[in-house]
């Protein structure tokens, strides 16, 4: 079953509009063409539509993080969880009668500055990567997200900006969620030509309508050996899916996950500038010197790249004791711009 839903999301590809003298083109027509018959064939067999198809195996994966991971799932939270912050915020109020815990929550304050200053003023370096290009018939499937909620303003240049990406057209799978409800980023998409085939999966209409849980439907249809997570405002470099290749290469199996620097290119405010100050100290500064001393990464969000079977495998085997395992991190240097 789970390749017939599979099959049946590829059909959901849009045309591909371009030039049809060269061989790649050609090939991508005809993959097109076998991904609709085969999801055609599979719709039959089901007595359904494929946009059914597509809906139940969406409803199908957004459950699965509720049932086998309920305690990362935002759906499992009781109303308690929402006031959490509300104590935290009214117990410090209340610590600040008292001059010992008034000490402790300085000291809280304090210490997340000077481990910050520790790491940036250190020396130490990581080993430097030999660069080395990947023959085209040795790279893998490449899959690309793009969760997309109420961004029918900024569809073109993402999607521009996938294309652009300096990768072999018939190894690119790209997916792009929207929630089934949403007609204006639908018709963003469908309106323009395409060079790529582009699979749309309508997000379930339930709630709650977060991030991960489109992210956890779009990785039960992702094809690729590796997955990259894109926002709606990023342009990434034409070269950022070979960068990443390289490092998960150069560091070997136990390489999980891959973080490309983020850079905001708008300088309108004062606001602004101070946040394109702020991305610039964390990705180019403080995420390399994470990464070399061998300690856990906060992602960014975006411009995440994972070996696929990490992202599956169960929970049951996957260890973060040792910044060597197969959840480790590393930073990528070939960014993505953020246009805000």
């Amino acid at each position: 079953m789970r390749t017939g839903v599979a099959g049946a999301a590829s059909a959901r590809s849009l045309e591909v509009c371009g030039d049809d003298s060269g061989s790649s083109s050609q090939l991508l027509k005809i993959r097109q063409q076998e991904f609709a018959v085969c999801a055609q064939r599979r719709a039959f067999a089901l007595s359904a539509s494929i946009e059914d198809v597509l809906v139940a195996a969406a409803d199908r994966a957004s459950d699965r993080l509720k049932r086998e991971r309920p305690e990362f799932s935002a759906a499992t939270l009781n109303k308690l969880a929402y006031f959490i912050p509300s104590l935290f915020g009214v117990g410090a109020l209340a610590a600040l009668l008292n001059s010992v815990s008034t000490i402790v929550l300085c000291a809280l304050a304090v210490l997340p500055a000077a481990f910050r200053i520790l790491v940036v003023v250190s020396s130490t370096q990581g080993p430097r990567r030999a660069s080395s290009a990947i023959a085209h018939e040795a790279l893998p499937i490449y899959t690309v997200i793009a969760p997309l909620h109420r961004e029918a303003r900024v569809v073109d240049q993402l999607l521009s900006a996938i294309e652009r990406l300096d990768y072999p057209a018939e190894k690119l799978d790209v997916i792009v969620i929207v929630e089934a409800d949403e007609p204006a980023t639908h018709a963003a998409i469908t309106r323009r030509k395409h060079r790529l085939p582009i699979t749309v999966i309508p997000a379930p209409p339930a709630g709650p309508r977060t991030k991960p849980k489109a992210l956890n439907i779009a990785l039960e249809l992702a094809r690729g050996s590796f997955v990259a997570i894109y926002d709606a405002e990023d342009r990434p470099e034409s070269h950022q899916l070979r960068r990443a290749l390289e490092a998960f290469r150069f560091a070997g199996d136990d390489l999980a996950c891959v973080q490309a620097p983020l850079c905001i290119d708008t300088d309108t405010t004062w606001l602004a500038r101070y946040f394109t100050a702020e991305y610039t100290g964390h990705f180019d500064v403080f995420l390399p010197k994470l990464a070399v001393f061998g300690l856990p990464l906060p992602l960014g969000g975006s411009s995440n790249h994972f070996r696929t079977a990490a992202l599956r495998k169960p929970a049951a085997g996957t260890h973060t004791t040792s910044p060597r395992t197969p959840t480790s991190a590393s930073v990528l240097r070939a960014s993505a711009t953020d246009a805000e």
